[in-house]
């Protein structure tokens, strides 16, 4: 029985992404239906389709996405200008700082060394370490060696990240817990400005952005702006939405009493943590001085396993939650399940963003290559803010490719609500990492 309900659903997802997708293509037929209806019978699917025909419309999408960016990109200078740069606190309240590491030895002196040049004083840095990773283990030695504040224990968990960080957590009797991955850059000043601001917050979230140094890097970086980063800043506006996340962030130990640790069954323990936190409408704060950069994918590959994995972990998180009907009742759960099922949607139509603006460019060339215009530059413009106020450098072309990038994350979509509805496992990925 299971079975056949897994098939059967695998079947109405492949069906209507399908629909979707045929519908996303023949947006422009659907126009000619509905102007030169040939039968009563065509009146009257013309009228039907109508609605249709304006959904799928590239010159709407293109008009809504400048629409929505520019108005992320005036929402972003306005967080910087509000936010202090100079608030910050140098000594107080102890913090821990846990790094969780697992076969990655070549890269947690990044993350190791950044937290141990911390201007703030009472820093702790504990590097935890799965039992069966000697190399990793080994180097956590020597760091440990190097540095005073830096100490490193075996995780008594093993077997993922949350479980890591939750034992990390059960051995501290540190104030403040903070959370770094391996091979994060954290700014001397990070942890001094969070404290600052857990003055009147219970949680802290740092800005991490990936570092475009090569091609796919670059792109990585572009995707991340136009994806992430910026709809967020419109999501928070609107909706009160805040991501947490299980790195780069600073957690007042009361956070755990409250709403309990990591899910270590979660393939995205940070969705889920995130979820839990809005729920119990904690006040999160988002700083976007002072960044972490991160190593993001090096090839197409690893670009493609890493997002499969995100974006199978929005799709367990949010299939979780949608058991307890209760939930709908409740302002944060609901605002979650809309930016859930938003990320969906949006990327099964991405999935057709090349094909798109090319049938859409030979029709309305000029519409085109003003929608595209005004998307490049606002991207490079959030560019140009992020070398100023960031730390990147630079200009490169990889943003003529986020028509591209935007195909691929919504194939990536598609491909994880397939699999997700057939029932198919999808593990947790690992990207190669260069030291």
């Amino acid at each position: 029985m299971t079975s056949l309900h897994r098939y059967l659903l695998a079947s109405g997802v492949v069906a209507f992404v399908l629909t979707l997708t045929a519908l996303a293509l023949i947006g422009d037929f659907l126009r000619v239906v509905i102007a030169h209806p040939v039968s009563f019978l065509g009146v009257v699917i013309a009228h039907s389709l109508s609605f249709l025909g304006v959904v799928f419309d590239m010159r709407i999408w293109l008009a809504i996405a400048v629409a929505v960016f520019a108005t992320s990109l005036l929402l972003y200078l306005s967080s910087l200008f509000r936010e202090d740069p100079d608030a910050l606190v140098h000594s107080g309240r102890s913090v821990e700082a846990l790094v969780p590491v697992y076969d990655e030895p070549e890269v947690v002196h990044r993350s190791v060394e950044h937290l141990a040049a911390s201007t703030y004083e009472d820093l702790t840095v504990t590097i935890v370490c799965e039992p069966d990773d000697q190399p990793s283990l080994d180097r956590a030695a020597d760091l440990a060696a190097d540095h005073e504040r830096v100490q490193y224990i075996s995780n008594r968990r093993p077997g993922s990240k949350a479980g890591a960080l939750n034992d990390a957590i059960e051995r501290s009797d540190a104030d403040v817990i903070a959370m770094f991955d391996a091979d994060q850059e954290p700014h001397p000043e990070l942890i001094a400005h969070g404290m600052a601001a857990l003055r009147d917050h219970a949680i802290a979230r740092v800005r991490s952005l990936p570092r475009p140094t090569g091609l796919i890097e670059s792109m990585a970086y572009y995707e991340y702006l136009l994806l992430f980063f910026l709809p967020q800043k419109l999501a928070r506006s609107l909706l009160g939405l805040r991501f947490v996340g299980s790195r780069s962030v600073l957690i007042e130990r009361s956070v755990f009493d409250e709403v309990g640790r990591f899910d270590e069954e979660a393939l995205t323990e940070d969705m889920d943590f995130t979820h839990r936190c809005h729920q119990a409408n904690l006040s999160i704060e988002e700083l976007s001085y002072y960044p972490c950069f991160e190593e993001p994918a090096h090839t197409l590959r690893d670009w493609w396993g890493q997002r499969v994995r995100w974006i199978t972990g929005h799709v367990s998180v949010y299939h979780d939650h949608v058991h307890n009907w209760r939930n709908l009742f409740d302002l944060a759960y609901l605002s979650s399940l809309l930016s859930l099922v938003g990320t969906f949607i949006a990327g099964i139509a991405l999935s057709v963003t090349v094909p798109k603006l090319i049938l859409t460019a030979l029709a309305h060339p000029g519409f085109v290559a003003v929608g595209l215009a005004g998307i490049y530059g606002i991207t490079l413009a959030v560019r140009g803010i992020d070398n100023r106020t960031a730390g990147t450098e630079g200009f490169d072309l990889a943003w003529l490719l986020i028509p591209i990038a935007l195909t691929l994350f919504g194939l990536v979509v598609v491909q994880v609500l397939v699999s997700y509805a057939a029932g198919r496992e999808i593990d947790w990925y690992q990207v190669e990492k260069h030291g």
